[in-house]
């Protein structure tokens, strides 16, 4: 019997969600590319909202390595887990292109609640789909093939643009994702794109079939 994929595809709701409910909170501002907005190992005395841009989140090992857990966009929640234990971070985010994000802090985050309760409803449900993803990546790179993997990967990426799905991630970005070579990713996004299920151009993704990517992502 088949399981849905845990890349679960109402990431856009909580976008939206998000959206209406971030809006206004905390500190505005705008990032360059390449920016970092905090390190592993920090204390965290705040949380980001991501209204625009995207920013790679990764861990470091004490031998240098990197290992990138996730690239963020538009509508995302960035350092929560942290700044809701007071625990340093565990991981590190880096702006990948120009960004705008909303800062907020501990004393921000109560008055918007006690102003709006939903918006501790969307906290938790952003907390849901962290758990989501991390259990995705390791249930994936133990369990699942690398073609399940990458579909669910562009899956839990996309965005809409001119009523498009986009996936602005390269195949190095993807295959550092899901832990599977460059080459392996570019073979099996050319076998999706010969059969008509998305189209691959300079720097992103679109997704011409929703449905048979769904399928694909699907965990037996």
């Amino acid at each position: 019997m088949a399981n849905q994929s845990i890349y679960s595809s109402d990431t856009l709701h909580l976008q939206e969600e998000a959206f209406e409910l971030f809006d206004g909170l905390g500190t505005v501002k705008s990032y360059d590319k390449n920016t970092t907005l905090y390190l592993q190992g920090e204390q965290a005395d705040c949380f980001y909202y991501l209204q625009k841009g995207s920013v790679k989140v990764f861990f470091n090992s004490a031998e240098g390595m990197q290992k990138t857990i996730s690239i963020a966009g538009n509508g995302s929640v960035l350092g929560e887990a942290a700044f809701f234990d007071r625990m340093p971070r565990v991981s590190s985010a880096q702006t990948i292109s120009h960004c705008i994000i909303n800062t907020v802090t501990h004393q921000q985050l109560e008055e918007a609640i006690k102003k709006n309760p939903k918006l501790a409803m969307c906290m938790l449900r952003v907390q849901a789909q962290s758990i989501r993803m991390l259990s995705a990546q390791v249930s994936g790179m133990v369990f699942t093939k690398a073609e399940c993997r990458i579909a669910g990967q562009l899956l839990h990426s996309k965005a809409v643009l001119n009523n498009e799905f986009i996936v602005n991630l390269t195949h190095e970005e993807i295959g550092n994702l899901v832990g599977v070579s460059r080459v392996t990713v570019s073979k099996i996004l050319n076998e999706l794109a010969g059969k008509g299920i998305l189209k691959t151009a300079y720097r992103y993704i679109v997704i011409n079939d929703l449905e048979k990517l769904e399928e694909i992502a699907y965990v037996e």
